[in-house]
């Protein structure tokens, strides 16, 4: 591995958990998929990396882990990864993620405490799931400020709720949740429709993590990166490009324009909380 994570290296724990013999053989496909979001991997992982001191081997909990990507990708940058998440993912990847160093334990963290003890952990990485909540994140930032050590961070990565597409989207009278059809149908016999419940803004989640105890570091709007889902689609899968992949370049290519003017129009919130020390 290089002393800097790249893509490449993202790729290359991806490929290896699809293609363990454990996985479902539905699923490697779904798994690969990760490889269009690696970008966010990395803007994490290097700031990990860049605020821990040379020599240290940091602690790392990443909460929502799902099939445990950015747990196993800091392991291999050597990070003492732990991850938890529901059952469902705990189950099937929990013994692959063990196998590989990292601690994955299940945990509905919207009923129960987070199974560590308190000030065990450097960092927290808390992505692209406190949308998905259908409660307020609250007693998760509290348990997760709890297993902080003092001086310890937690980085938040969700979606901008005010960002220009989503202000053109209603502009023109459309909807800025989930694709109905979806919404209606797909998650019509489930309990719990496991899409976006609440998006947020700046000023939201800012709020959400001082009302926790964590001193803002940071809380900017940041641009999905464009390289990783043009090198998935176009040189590593390439698959056959529908509607919703242009789309999805266009709005990151438009990104590259917003980015460099500081506007707050980006699709994503990157926040930092820090737990104060003593």
């Amino acid at each position: 591995m290089t002393a800097t994570p790249t893509l490449i290296d993202f790729e290359q724990i991806i490929e290896a958990l699809a293609r363990d013999p454990r996985i479902a053989p539905d699923s490697p496909d779904w798994i690969l998929d990760n490889i269009a979001a690696g970008g966010d991997k990395l803007r994490v992982l290097r700031y990990v990396l860049k605020n821990t001191p040379n020599g240290s081997a940091p602690k790392l909990l990443d909460v929502g882990a799902q099939i445990g990507a950015l747990a196993l990708f800091a392991a291999s940058f050597g990070c003492r990864a732990s991850a938890v998440d529901y059952r469902a993912f705990a189950n099937k990847y929990g013994k692959i993620a063990a196998d590989r160093g990292v601690d994955y334990r299940e945990c509905d963290v919207g009923n129960q405490p987070l199974p560590f003890a308190e000030n065990s952990f450097e960092f927290a990485t808390y992505t692209d799931v406190i949308e998905h909540h259908s409660f307020s994140p609250k007693r998760v930032l509290r348990e997760i400020h709890r297993v902080l050590a003092p001086g310890g961070r937690l980085i938040i990565t969700t979606p901008n709720h005010a960002s220009i597409y989503n202000r053109v989207l209603l502009l023109l009278g459309n909807t800025v949740n989930d694709n109905f059809e979806q919404y209606f149908e797909a998650s019509a016999d489930s309990d719990v429709y496991h899409g976006h419940h609440r998006e947020y803004t700046r000023t939201e989640l800012r709020a959400a993590l001082e009302h926790t105890g964590f001193k803002v570091k940071e809380c900017r709007i940041v641009e999905e990166p464009l390289g990783p889902l043009l090198y998935y689609f176009f040189r590593r899968r390439r698959r056959p490009v529908s509607g919703s992949r242009v789309r999805n370049i266009l709005v990151r290519t438009l990104g590259r324009i917003w980015e460099p003017l500081r506007l707050p129009f980006g699709r994503q919130i990157w926040a930092v909380g820090e737990k104060e020390r003593q």
